[in-house]
């Protein structure tokens, strides 16, 4: 104990809360409520939290502030006990700002408050959340574990009551009726014979077996229910888990226990206390996995100590998806007590009743062994269901505890539904009476369930209010016995903590207690546990736990001592935890007699707090532990107030303001103190005093100051267990020794008393080796001393300067230089008036340490029995070891301190004082070399007190050298090889030869030492090695982070820099990311991750934005003002990248011009000479309803051109603009509108859908916050609207309706909108595709007559709402092969009505749903139909699409055929079966082709070339050789001048080629195809622009448009988010057409093909998958509608499934700093022969294997080939200053999934570096007028600085670099850099600031230059080294053979490598340059010559 300082009185925080809200009495009694005090632990924090518990409520505090109280007046029942424990936080209160470190799979756990009251258990979390947990039992006490609570349950009443005669019933059989009797309580109680007046009466248990002989005797066993004593709580949302134990082996096993079930703890067992306790040497995720349980079992007089461990089990719901077990999922029960819940319920096998009822206490045997219980309960059976027959089994996962909860504690539940409960009369099993039930047992198992006729409230009433009433009357009510809790099987819960047997030791009580039998024994003892420190071991080397049981009833402190023995984890078994790593042996308990109180006093050191008591009532305070001395405490005055609260105002000293407040001091005695309490980990604990007042003290176990403290443990560390710890004993002596009377005059000029003790404590255990005898320790205390006689300006100077600095620490500012450089003061003489000087630090010291030594106190630690380490009794041998082995290890922490920048020498306790310390104890010792050494880095000399005390006789052997750190790490680094450095476990080996305790030490030593031993380790690693990989890789498996290498000297941060700057290029792609991050890459880590590994606090420049911050005007205008935005506003998230997309040319902004719907039309019509005015106006309106019928077509190209740009704003409406249909007609610029009449939106309701579709397509599908609450905010107020029906459908495509709730689609569906039905229907199958959700089948099906039942109503729904029900059963099964829908999809496409009918349901839209919907089911299944096989579905698909027409049936075959060819192309897409190809294609003759419609030879054409996918090719000749024979001839069209209709059939085969051209090569960029499809375009636009003079013409021209048409969607499908300006050209021609002949569906393919161009402006492309490959089938249909209306053929929903084929391929390189777009090349290494590579090699003329021609160089961003195409991907941005990076697609496929989730790549800066040619370049190009024109940079000024002024442009750079991107130490701002260590080294060799430690740096750093070509090794060959070094002229050769170490492709890495070896040569390849080293050298040679 160094001090005692006085807290206060301590009193209750919540306490004057409870008074004042009248919850306690004013003054009330401590008997009136409970205190307890606990601490908490957040991170590094530590909070005490007090706990008021009173009858009714519980008040909270924390910190010494009330925080909050919890009443519970209205439950009706005491509170029996409040704690505070963990339990597992849920993700919504996990603390998301700190990153705890703690093993995976552990889960986060939070502080919680729990109530438990009689019968249920109040969880509070600190967080906010709250549950309630009803218990099956009376809460008798609780106890806090590591995670949850351990429950001990209230025994009922002992065996020693009076017992009640009650006569036994009939037993059920087939005489006697089963029915139970009524339900009243005085039917169910029997006749019995009571014994009144005994107090309360035991019901006699009664077998069938008894008699009137046996009836009185003792049961053989007691009648305690088999329900556990123990239980516990884990988490508040799972069920009470089982606490068991280990059958022991050396016992044999007793009881039916032995057979079966789980072995639980003896009921007598009550838990006293559980700890955690953290041991040394553990790994973090084991660092807290040591529990330690103690129990007391007051029947048998023993405790016993326990090991708690966790059991694993899977958590129900934070686990994922598994393989379904057989075991039920856990839940509350929610029925009544007694009554079956279905399959749930337990039950047991079925007996006949005229056999009998089973034998009471007859159990059923388990199949669960005790030698299985580790085995998972998940082996167990579920519980019968009616149709399982006789398999009956438990339910493994009820909830037992709940069984009474929800049914009759519960305020929402109705009693009213457990009225008039009955048992079943059918059941079998157990029918007897309880034991000890006072009313009749209601058995909890039944055989069947419960009839379909029966109800629930024709079930008897629940005795619910009987069993309530009875609880809380008090006891354990009877009730319980009807749940079948007694039952042993407790399979049902699960097993979770386990309690192994340490060790049980006796009481010897020697006291009867029955007044204290009634209560919990927690409160009848007090239990802790002390961890040994890692210094004091036993003598095998072993931790030592204390665990101490205090008696205060017979004043006993019982000790028990286990001793850990850990194995290493390569002795233990692979993925072993800590509990099989650990063993633990316990010792023999000891007993002290006479503590009267005791408690853990914890200060960073452990020891026990004893209030002992001598025979004749005397009581002293005292500390002691096994491994420490044994400490009086002496107490001080004790104020009277309480010094912690918030309403003290006093002060301890008297003014005038505050002289009624001043806290009195108490002068009390030991032995007014009862017991000692309320400890904390700061030393802090309460004394109670017999007046039950507590007196809180602080007790200072260790140093305040850390440096302090690392001196202590570095001694402590070295020396032999039996004296490590009690040098904190000895300096705790010192500290009392100096506040005596005696040494008090000499103390008074001390300052700092802590360190002056530490330096006395050192001291004096040197120079105790110069005694040999008692006699002359003492022989220095003769005489008092006599006190310095200090003025006032050397008080002033002594409290400035405490330590043993010449100067004040704030002196070596350099703002104070000119002070010590000044001879302003000097010394006066020394006169009689002016006094002698007052003694110097040292001389101080040593005065006081001999006079320690002198003093009784220095006699008992240095004496012959001293405990000191150089005590007399250890012998000259261990005294001169232990002077060794101390001196060395402070030498190593002074050394250690040199390689921390953050350590100066000049901070107090620092390396100043300490050197000045080691000089004078190795002039002691004699040691020159280093007395010598010691005295170059003093500031002060030592000769005034050289001859105060002469050298030592003692013989400490000097070291031979001198250990330096710095030279040690030169010799590693510089020469290869060097000699050991004395780390601490080397001193701690050499000095004590004791290797088996030093094991523990290993995590102490690396916390005092941790930069020393990182270099052994490291150097250890190294070797001889010189590859700088291996290098990186041994730094990094030492320890060192970028935070540890920024804080080292800048001489060895230099050569570690080095090394890792080699290896930034390109490190290993097998680094993990620790590694990447050592050498500032985290680049390579993160690519293609979603976001960034760090963020500049100044890089926050968002991407600039045309929209400004709206302020609150135009936040109150926006709904009106939002459309007359510009369109370029909707892609405001992703503007910096579409702008360096198409930053070349303004292409993007005239497809915006051409897709929007908001801006005026611009039409050109010349009036004809003689037209009159209202004629010409005519015209015009004419021409501009024309015009409005193309900007109707708009919306569906609209919505491709601004896919998945937007992140709407979530608290504004989603605006979803109309259609501007007035035109500007030029050239008059007259503003016409057309007839709104003929325009209203139920008119062209399919356009306004159209446009909500392209509205809701530009919300991005990684939005956020699109769910139910602002798909209703955005919902239109009064009805449905047509915008908001395709707004609906948008998001379903985006994927956002999955997040929406169900009922929202009911909400939308019952108004019956047809828009709305269609829209949320498909928008909701597309979201949920492929998923077969059964509501959303539901859904569907009641939309589609086909889907209901047979006998149904007709629907009255529209055809397109049974249209679209039947594609979103096709979305909704996609790829399932489902048959029931195969079969109806089938079904529906070849059904033949009766009759004709004006509009049937079933039309050629509805049939061609059906056969996409079939096609869907099974996409590209056609290869193995699997169970659809006798469905002959090929057999009846080809029939249909193929077939001849027959008139009675030619409606059928019409409408059927488009569907069935559809249907065959999806199902065997890709499948290469040329049979089913040869039959779908088209006829072979010209006259078959009058009888099959254009469009079916069209469809019939993509089928057949989607079969044969591999065999379609971008050539001529294929296209050729596709035509039947009579049209080859024709293949290029080129000679088609005239329209006829005969050329119908070949324009149409021609078309769907080129169709399957474009759906083959989707997305792909292939010049060749679109050079090809683009021939054929041209020639279509001819054709249709013929002149037509007949009706065959007008007809083949309708033909060829819808030809047209489909060519430029399949250009506009390879050229997918290109923008490419060939395509372009030709549809802006087509949109251009304003002719009357063109209609609504030419206009909008037209506009689908600009937006596809065009696709999300440029950031997505199509894809080619099977599921791409068939939406763009059904969105580019060839047919279109004729009009806006028009969905005869083809719904126009189906045009927007294009979004099923999106694929974002857009790659975006960006600034790791910034976060913004870069253009930056990339190089893309293609498959060899791939298409993309064919096309490629085919612009060059080359061959498609060869590698160079397969690579394609553009710049970012840009899109990628299709995935499959592409090899890797590299980027090319040294020229442009970043680090470069590639994307292996080869070797790591898993990157094409990460680039599909996000697109972006950061690239690293590299640091700025400059070679000789641009340097030279720069400086002659400087100009003072370029500079001017060019602008120079805001903080040019500080290059100015003198310090500054010669840096180069590079250096400036690295200065300038404020986002720290490059160049620095580890990455972000403010990271060191290359200048910086130039700089800090340049000061070093000032010569009026030089230090050794500087230029010991430099000379390494010199040496270091010299060899560090050396590890270039992997680049330059010896030669080549020698020639960097300079030791051969001439060129360096070539490298032939060397491993190539750069990443990049093809030329690229020779290239790369060659610029590598020039820097190497230039000396530009390393952190620091050869020049700025160079620079050094100079500096120094020059102020050598200066001094």
């Amino acid at each position: 104990m160094a001090s005692i300082t006085s807290l206060g009185v301590h009193q209750p925080t919540g306490l004057r809360h409870a008074v004042e809200e009248g919850i306690l009495d004013p003054n009330p009694p401590p008997s009136t409520y409970t205190w307890d005090i606990g601490l908490s632990k957040d991170g590094d924090n530590e909070y005490e939290d007090e706990l008021l518990t009173t009858k009714d409520c519980v008040l909270w505090s924390r910190g010494g502030v009330f925080r909050k109280s919890f009443k519970f007046d209205l439950e009706n029942e005491p509170i029996a006990q409040a704690l505070l424990a963990n339990f597992p936080a849920s993700a919504d209160h996990q603390p998301g700002d700190k990153k705890e470190t703690r093993a995976p799979g552990r889960p986060v756990l939070s502080k919680a408050l729990v109530v438990f009251l009689k019968t249920q258990a109040h969880i509070y979390f600190l967080s906010g959340a709250s549950h309630v947990v009803h218990m099956p039992f009376e809460v008798e006490s609780a106890c806090s574990a590591p995670c949850g609570v351990i429950i001990q349950r209230k025994p009922r009443a002992n065996n020693t009551a009076p017992v009640s005669l009650r006569l036994p019933k009939v037993p059920p059989n087939s005489f006697v009726s089963s029915q139970p009797p009524p339900s009243s309580a005085g039917t169910q109680r029997g006749p019995e014979f009571s014994t009144e007046g005994l107090g309360n009466p035991k019901v006699l248990p009664l077998r069938l077996s008894s008699t009137l002989e046996n009836m009185w005797l003792p049961p053989m066993e007691a009648s305690e229910s088999h329900w556990p004593r123990l239980v516990c709580l884990t988490d508040p949302l799972l069920e009470i888990g089982l606490v068991v134990t280990q059958q022991e082996k050396t016992k044999p096993t007793r009881g039916r226990r032995s057979s079966a079930g789980p072995l639980f703890l003896n009921p007598a067992e009550e838990m006293l206390h559980i700890e955690s306790v953290g041991l040394p040497n553990l790994p973090l995720s084991e660092a807290d996995g040591l529990h330690i349980a103690v129990t007391v079992n007051r029947e048998a007089g023993m405790y016993t100590v326990w090991r708690l461990t966790y059991l694993e089990n899977e958590d129900p719901f934070l686990s994922k998806k598994k393989k379904r077990r057989t075991s039920s999922s856990r839940r509350r029960s929610s029925m009544a007590p007694g009554l079956p819940s279905g399959a749930a319920t337990p039950i047991h096998p079925s007996v006949r009743e005229s056999f009998g009822a089973p034998l009471p206490g007859k159990r059923t045997r388990k199949s669960v062994r005790i030698e299985e219980n580790e085995r998972a309960l998940d082996n167990a059976l579920n519980s019968l269901d009616p149709d399982k027959g006789n398999d009956a089994t438990r339910r493994q996962s009820r909830r037992v505890s709940s069984l009474l909860a929800r049914a009759d504690l519960s305020a929402s539940q109705d009693r009213a539904t457990f009225t008039e409960q009955s048992m079943y009369p059918g059941h079998a099993g157990r029918r007897l009476d309880s034991q000890g039930s006072q009313r009749a047992r209601m058995s909890s198992g039944y055989t069947g369930s419960f009839g379909a006729n029966r109800d629930l409230n024709s079930l008897h009433e629940a005795p619910v209010d009987n069993l309530l009433e009875e609880l809380r009357a008090g006891g354990d009510f009877e009730g319980f016995h009807s749940m079948g809790l007694e039952d042993h099987d407790f399979d049902g819960l699960t097993r979770e903590i386990l309690l192994t047997k340490i060790h049980s030791f006796s009481m010897d009580n020697s006291n009867l207690r029955y007044s204290l039998s009634g209560k919990p024994a927690r409160t009848q003892s007090k239990v802790f546990i002390l961890a040994s420190p890692p210094t004091a071991t036993d003598d095998q080397g072993r931790v030592m736990l204390l665990v101490g049981i205090q008696d205060p009833v017979d004043r006993r402190l019982q000790l028990l001592t286990l001793h850990i023995e850990t194995r290493e984890e390569k002795s233990a078994m692979k993925g072993s935890s800590s509990a099989d790593r650990i063993t633990i042996i316990p010792g023999e308990p000891r007993r002290v007699q006479s503590v009267v109180d005791s408690c853990k006093l914890s200060d960073r050191h452990e020891t026990i707090m004893i209030l002992s008591e001598d025979s004749t009532g005397g009581r002293e305070l005292s500390l002691q532990s096994p491994w420490g001395k044994v400490t009086t405490v002496t107490l001080p005055l004790l104020f009277s107030d309480n010094l912690h609260s918030l309403d003290y105002a006093g002060s301890h000293k008297v003014n005038k303001e505050v002289q009624d407040r001043r806290s009195m001091g108490l002068g009390m005695t030991c032995t007014q103190i009862e017991s000692v309490c309320h400890s904390n980990s700061f030393g802090v604990v309460d004394l109670k005093d017999t007046d039950g007042k507590f007196h809180r003290v602080r007790i200072q176990l260790q140093p305040s100051s850390p440096p302090m403290r690392r001196i202590l443990d570095v001694c402590r560390s070295v020396l032999p267990t039996s004296y490590a710890d009690k040098l904190l004993a000895g300096w705790w002596h010192i500290m009392q020794w100096l506040q005596s009377e005696r040494v008090r005059p000499l103390s008074c000029s001390v300052v700092d008393r802590e360190w002056t003790a530490l330096v006395i404590l050192l001291f004096s255990c040197f120079l105790s080796l110069r005694h040999n005898s008692e006699t002359s320790l003492r022989s220095y205390g003769e005489g008092a001393p006599q006190p310095p006689c200090l003025k006032s300006w050397d008080t002033m100077r002594v409290h400035e300067n405490p330590t043993s600095s010449a100067c004040p620490p704030w002196s070596h500012n350099k703002g104070w230089q000119w002070l010590l450089d000044t001879a302003i003061f000097e010394a006066a003489p020394v006169t009689p008036e002016t006094g002698p000087h007052p003694p110097t630090f040292l001389a101080l010291h040593i005065e006081l340490a001999q006079r320690w030594m002198a003093s009784s106190g220095g006699v008992l630690a240095f004496g012959f029995d001293g405990y000191l380490p150089t005590a007399l009794g250890r012998g000259s041998p261990g005294r001169n070891n232990a002077a060794w082995s101390m001196m060395i290890a402070l030498h190593v922490l002074l050394e250690e301190q040199k390689l921390n920048i953050l350590s100066p020498k000049e901070t107090t306790h620092g390396q100043g004082d300490l050197t000045m310390v080691l000089c004078q104890i190795s002039r002691w010792l004699g040691w020159q070399k280093y007395e010598e050494i010691y005295a170059l880095e003093m500031d002060m000399d030592l000769e005034s007190v050289h001859d105060l005390v002469p050298t030592l006789a003692a013989e400490v052997v000097e070291p031979p050298a001198f250990f330096c750190v710095l030279s040690w790490i030169q010799d590693h680094l510089a020469y290869g090889k060097g000699s050991e450095f004395p780390t601490l476990p080397l001193v701690y080996a050499t000095g004590s030869q004791d290797a088996a305790s030093g094991k523990l030490r290993t995590q102490l030593w690396a916390s005092l030492t941790p930069r020393s031993l990182m270099f052994a380790k490291f150097f250890g690693h190294l070797g001889s090695t010189t590859d700088r990989y291996a290098m990186v890789t041994a730094m990094y498996e030492s320890g060192f982070t970028p935070q540890i290498l920024e804080t080292l000297p800048e001489a060895v941060l230099t050569p570690l820099q080095d090394i890792i700057f080699m290896c930034q290029p390109n490190p290993p792609p097998s680094w993990s990311k620790e590694l990447l991050s050592l050498v500032s890459r985290t680049d390579i880590s993160t690519v293609l991750r979603a976001e960034r590994s760090w963020r500049p606090l100044g890089a926050e420049t968002n991407a600039s934005s045309h929209v400004a911050k709206w302020d609150v005007r135009m936040l109150c205008q926006h709904l009106e003002d939002f459309h007359d935005r510009i369109e370029e506003t909707e892609a405001a998230e992703r503007q910096a990248v579409v702008r360096s997309l198409f930053r070349e040319d303004r292409r993007l902004n005239e497809a915006q011009n051409l897709l929007s719907t908001s801006k005026h039309r611009v039409i050109r019509l010349i009036p004809k000479p003689g037209t009159t005015e209202a004629e010409y106006l005519e015209l015009q309106k004419e021409h501009v309803a024309t015009v409005a019928t193309s900007t109707l077509a708009i919306p569906a190209g609209k919505g491709l051109l601004y896919f998945a740009l937007r992140f709407p704003l979530l608290t504004q409406k989603y605006q979803i603009n109309g259609f501007q249909l007035t035109c500007i007609v030029k050239p008059i610029n007259n503003s016409v509108g057309v007839d709104k009449a003929l325009f209203t939106e139920e008119k062209i309701n399919w356009a306004f859908f159209h446009q909500g579709v392209s509205g809701g397509l530009a919300i991005s599908p990684h939005a956020k916050g699109i769910d139910t609450s602002w798909i209703l905010y955005n919902k239109p107020g009064s009805d449905l609207n047509n915008r908001h029906a395709g707004f609906l459908l948008a998001l379903g495509l985006n994927g956002h309706l999955k997040s929406v709730a169900k009922w929202v689609a009911f909400k939308y569906l019952t108004p019956k909108h047809t828009m709305t039905s269609i829209g949320l229907l498909l928008g909701l199958a597309a979201s949920y595709l492929g998923t077969m959700d059964s509501l959303i089948t539901r859904l569907l099906s009641v939309h589609v007559t086909r889907m209901l039942p047979r006998g149904a109503a007709e629907l009255n729904l529209s055809q397109h709402t049974q249209t679209t029900g039947i594609m979103g059963i096709g979305l909704l099964y996609c790829n399932s092969q489902h048959r029931r829908m195969s079969e109806i999809m089938m079904s529906e496409i070849e059904y033949l009505e009766d009759g004709e009918e004006e509009n049937p349901l079933r039309d050629e839209g509805y049939r061609l749903a059906a056969g996409f919907a079939l096609g869907f089911i099974n996409l590209g299944k056609g290869g193995d139909l699997k169970g659809l096989r006798d469905m002959r579905l090929t057999e009846k698909l080809l029939t249909i699409a193929t077939s001849t027409k027959r008139v009675e049936l030619a409606h059928v075959l019409d409408r059927a055929a488009a569907g069935a060819v559809m249907a065959i192309a999806l199902i065997f897409m890709k499948s290469e079966d040329h049979i089913v190809a040869r039959k779908v294609d088209v006829p072979d003759t010209a006259l078959q082709f009058d009888y099959v419609r254009p469009d079916i030879l069209l469809l019939r054409t993509v089928a057949k070339n989607i079969i044969l996918w591999k065999e379609i090719t971008p050539t001529f000749d294929w296209i050729k050789s596709s035509l039947p024979v009579i049209y080859q001839s024709r293949a290029r069209l080129s000679g088609t001048q005239k329209l006829r209709s005969k050329d119908m059939s070949f324009f149409s085969i021609l078309a769907g080629i080129c169709f399957s051209l474009g759906l083959r090569f989707a997305g792909s960029a292939n010049i060749q195809v679109r050079d090809l499809l683009v021939h054929y375009l041209d020639e279509f636009v001819r054709i249709v622009r013929s002149p037509v003079t007949n009706f065959d013409a007008e007809l083949a021209r309708s033909n060829a448009r819808m030809c047209m048409d489909l060519v430029a969607l399949s250009s506009a499908t390879v050229m997918a988010g290109t923008g490419d300006v060939t395509v372009l050209r030709r549809l802006r021609g087509l949109h251009g057409r304003d002719d009357k002949s063109t209609t609504y569906g030419s206009h909008m393919a037209a506009h689908l093909a600009i937006g596809a161009l065009f696709l999300g402006c440029g950031t997505a492309t199509f894809g080619t998958s099977n599921l791409a490959t068939a939406a763009l089938i059904v969105a580019f249909y060839p047919l279109f509608p004729a009009n806006v209306q028009d969905n005869r053929s083809h719904l126009q929903a189906f045009r927007h499934f294009w979004v099923l084929a999106t694929e974002p391929r857009c790659l975006v390189a960006k600034d790791l700093a910034t976060g913004q777009p870069i253009n930056t090349p990339i190089n893309i290494q293609l498959k060899p022969g791939s298409a993309t590579a064919v096309a490629a090699a085919s612009q060059t003329g080359s061959s498609p294997s060869d590698p160079e021609a397969i690579t394609l160089r553009r710049q970012t961003p840009c899109l990628l080939p299709p995935l499959d195409d592409v090899l890797r991907v590299t980027t090319d941005a040294a020229g442009l200053g970043y680090w470069d990076l590639v994307i292996d697609l080869e070797h790591h496929p898993t990157l094409a999934d990460d680039f599909r989730n996000n697109q972006s790549v950061y690239l690293r800066r590299r640091p700025a570096h400059e070679g000789t040619f641009p340097a030279t370049l720069r400086a002659l190009g400087s100009s003072e007028i370029v500079d001017a024109a060019v602008g120079r940079d805001p903080m040019e000024w500080v290059f100015d600085l003198q310090a500054l002024q010669d840096l180069t442009h590079a250096e400036r750079a690295l200065v300038l670099d404020r986002l720290g991107s490059g160049g620095g130490v580890g990455e972000g701002e403010g990271a060191s850099t290359a200048v910086d260590a130039k700089l800090v080294l340049r000061s070093g060799l000032d010569t009026e600031d030089w230090s050794r430690d500087r230029l010991l740096g430099l000379r390494l750093l010199f040496e270091w230059a010299e060899r560090r070509a050396v590890f270039a090794g992997s680049v330059l060959d010896q030669n080549q080294i020698e020639d960097v070094k300079g030791k051969k002229k001439g060129k360096t050769p070539a490298s032939k053979g060397k491993k190539r170490v750069s990443m990049s492709v093809g030329q690229q890495e020779t290239s790369g490598e060659k610029r590598e070896l020039d820097m190497v040569e230039r000396g530009d390849a390393w952190w620091m340059r050869d020049s700025a080293i160079e620079e050094l050298k100079g500096r120094a040679w020059l102020a050598g010559r200066e001094t």
